[in-house]
């Protein structure tokens, strides 16, 4: 399939990470699923990639996605399909006492 056949969504990032993107706190990303949305950060912007991933390209334990207001987990998160359109919020994880 052919980066013109992706799905072109959108990627928010937290303002920390708007320094390794450029500045920017919104990504426009071609990729069909979250796998394929990393992958593309890991190419375009590997600084966020890092933050986000481990070096096996898992996400890190910090790291929360959300696709449609919910919370993707697991390997089976990461073959989720996206839509055009659609916007993909990454959060750190916070903690509570």
């Amino acid at each position: 399939m052919s980066e013109e056949d992706k799905a072109t969504v959108t990627l928010r990032v937290p303002s920390t990470l708007s320094a390794y993107s450029g500045g920017k706190s919104q990504i426009t990303v071609r990729a069909n699923t979250i796998e394929e949305l990393l992958q593309a950060l890991e190419q375009h912007y590997p600084q966020v990639w890092t933050y986000l991933c481990t070096e096996q390209g898992q996400l890190r334990e910090h790291v929360r996605i959300f696709v449609n207001n919910e919370m993707i987990s697991g390997s089976t998160g990461l073959h989720i399909p996206l839509k055009k359109g659609q916007e993909v919020i990454v959060l750190p994880a916070t903690s509570t006492p």
